[in-house]
């Protein structure tokens, strides 16, 4: 059976950054592998069309660019909050460390993570970059395993068991 939409597809993969020496960033294993509905956008639009039409037990290996994958690194994606704002909302100090995951809101009010970059004794920095943003991302992998999905699963976009 070949990937294509509507599809349950299983993979197992490593995940590099070229741009890093290939430094493993992202992994898989075919012990807890990872498992989407083909075509419906919930993977990498670039990563299902370098899958589509591949089968059970077939390797993949291929390089997405910043474009086709986590987009650019953009330096406005960096933004500064007075520490004392922190400190109103009764946030845990404790957590007002470098390279901490901070969840906030952005004016709509939908959920957005960013990074601690720096602090001072005003300012805390948080960088909202995907941490994969800018970076060439090599992928290399198997199919472990293609099956047909079932309507549920595509009404709830939630894959039930391999």
């Amino acid at each position: 059976m070949k990937i294509e939409k509507d599809k349950v597809v299983y993979i197992s993969y490593t995940l590099s950054s070229v741009d890093d020496g290939h430094q493993v960033v992202g992994q898989a294993p075919a012990t807890e592998p990872f498992a989407y509905i083909h075509g419906h956008e919930f993977a990498l639009p670039a990563l299902e069309k370098h899958l589509e039409g591949l089968s059970k037990d077939d390797s993949f290996d291929f390089i997405l660019t910043p474009e086709e994958g986590f987009g650019e690194y953009y330096e406005d994606n960096m933004v500064g909050y007075p520490l004392q704002a922190f400190r109103d909302q009764n946030y845990p100090e404790e957590l007002l460390k470098i390279g901490e995951i901070v969840p906030l809101q952005d004016e709509d009010g939908y959920p957005l993570d960013g990074v601690i970059i720096s602090i001072d004794d005003e300012m805390v920095t948080i960088d909202f970059n995907h941490p994969f943003a800018g970076r060439n991302l090599h992928y290399q992998g198997k199919v472990l395993d293609v099956r047909n999905a079932t309507s549920e699963e595509i009404l709830q976009g939630i894959v039930k068991g391999m």
